[in-house]
């Protein structure tokens, strides 16, 4: 008599070894990602050149889902480095859908943009 394995456990055994092997690249590739650096965030994000700040802003956004008003003093209005980059975000047209609501988002957790006008 031949060792017959049973199809169930091969099949159960290629799907343990394929979630492993999903679960090990997925842990291996978040090991890859560069080291989040305030400093520098800090740095670009309150620059000057609002090309920069726009570029930040986005870059921010697609890693972590929001804009980072914090870096901002907007106690009793909008900063106006945060409301100029805030428009130029808006008024591109490449922004994305999700990008405007997340604009929307961070608009209502901040002073009315009319006290800086």
């Amino acid at each position: 008599m031949r060792n017959h394995i049973p199809v169930k456990h091969i099949i159960l055994s290629h799907t343990i070894a394929l979630a492993r092997k999903v679960y090990n690249d997925t842990v291996k590739d978040s090991r890859k990602k560069t080291k989040f650096n305030f400093e520098e965030l800090k740095t670009a994000a309150t620059s000057e050149n609002a090309t920069l700040r726009k570029k930040v802003f986005e870059e921010y956004f697609e890693q972590f889902e929001e804009f980072p008003s914090y870096l901002f003093d907007n106690e009793g209005s909008i900063d106006s480095k945060l409301a100029k980059t805030i428009s130029d975000i808006e008024n591109d047209p490449d922004t994305s859908a999700r990008m405007r609501k997340g604009i929307a988002q961070m608009l209502n957790r901040l002073p009315s943009r009319n006290e800086t006008a």
